[in-house]
């Protein structure tokens, strides 16, 4: 049974870590909660008593919100926000939190939590034993069993990936940036808008022994500045090699153990909202990179370059390793080939020569390649374009 009773965007003030400006002031919160509970017996008896108060919820929601908790991080501001939903009543199973900090980022539109929590696992069970009716025969009090625990099966399985994992989501994060493959698109910055959501494990103590320190993988500020300095020096032609060097460089750099990104390019179409591309990575996806969650925070992490560094050098490849080879050589020159060809595969011989160029010579590499372009043949005509 899947029922829920869900107020959206309470909006409550509270002093709750740093503002955009990395002041300790009273900033706004918008509290999402859906609770997990079974609405049968308030449907058919229309008693309120038979379910959860979504009005009480909302006042125990804000009355924590905005007493002197002196929290300092998102994670146990809604683990707070989790335990006084769920003290409203026991037919509470569970509850989903989403708690957004709309004046968190200067470029972002928010930055918030989200967390799924049983009534089991917060408050450590799930209330008071059954015990059989007066009048409740054996076989009655068994069925009532019976449907209570498959509620609280249901509950716990409505959870989803959340089940496993809380999420830290930087919302709409507007960066300008060089994309594209048109020529327009080489010459003029566009703002570019980002949705980075950042997977941890749920912790391992939950309820009012939850940490109010935030470790640097779950640390969206410090993810954040590292994402901004890389895509607003960058110029990708695709969403798609962008997207994945911002999951490798916040895997790399900040330690986070999974990260989900999206890019979206508002003004890609002309009859469209936007054209957008989403990934999801984990230490798993880049081999090379040390597993986050085995190193201790605050150890020192190797820093390449944040330079294009797609697979294949026909668009552009870049290997900041080799490149920081070469430019200790005293005799490293720039050079600028024409390559061109109109026999068999013509695209795949244009690979195949930049792929020497940049891998068969020990002391080059293809820095940058201009657009592609196909010709009518000159002086000789009857040939191939």
């Amino acid at each position: 049974m899947a029922d829920k009773i869900i107020f959206r965007d309470l909006e409550v003030r509270t002093v709750l870590g740093s503002d955009a400006w990395e002041r300790k002031k009273p900033q706004p919160l918008l509290i999402t909660v859906e609770i997990h509970t079974s609405i049968t017996s308030a449907g058919k008896t229309d008693k309120v008593t038979e379910s959860v108060h979504y009005g009480i919820a909302c006042k125990r929601a804000t009355s924590f919100a905005e007493s002197e908790h002196k929290l300092q991080s998102l994670e146990a501001f809604a683990e707070g926000v989790a335990h006084a939903c769920l003290g409203v009543t026991t037919r509470a199973l569970a509850v989903h939190v989403i708690v957004n900090k709309p004046r968190a980022l200067l470029h972002a539109e928010c930055a918030g939590v989200e967390i799924f929590r049983t009534r089991k696992e917060l408050l450590g069970s799930w209330g008071d034993d059954l015990v059989p009716g007066r009048d409740e025969s054996p076989d009655a009090f068994a069925r009532r069993s019976a449907f209570v625990a498959a509620e609280r099966a249901d509950a716990e399985n409505s959870a989803g990936r959340l089940a496993k994992e809380d999420r830290i989501i930087v919302k709409t994060l507007s960066l300008s940036t060089i994309i594209g493959v048109n020529l327009w698109e080489r010459h003029y910055k566009q703002v570019v808008n980002f949705d980075l959501v950042l997977h941890s494990e749920k912790p391992a103590v939950l309820g009012a022994a939850v940490s109010d320190t935030v470790p640097r993988y779950r640390n969206f500020r410090t993810v954040v500045d590292v994402v901004t300095e890389l895509v607003e020096k960058s110029s990708y032609r695709t969403v798609e090699a962008l997207a994945t060097a911002i999951a490798r460089t916040a895997i790399k750099q900040c330690k986070v153990p999974k990260i989900t990104v999206r890019v979206e390019k508002p003004n890609a179409l002309v009859f469209a909202a936007c054209s957008a591309v989403e990934i999801t990575r984990s230490v798993d996806d880049f081999p090379t990179v040390p597993d986050a969650r085995n190193t201790p925070i605050g150890s020192p992490t190797p820093v390449r370059a944040a330079t294009p560094a797609a697979d294949s050098p026909s668009i552009g490849g870049f290997d900041a390793a080799t490149a920081a080879s070469t430019q200790a050589s005293p005799v490293l020159h720039s050079a600028f080939i024409a390559l061109g060809t109109n026999v068999g595969d013509r695209l795949a011989n244009l690979h195949k020569a930049l792929a020497y160029l940049n891998a068969d010579l020990p002391t080059s590499h293809v820095a940058e390649t201009s657009f592609l372009y196909e010709t009518a043949p000159m002086y000789v005509t009857d040939q191939p374009a």
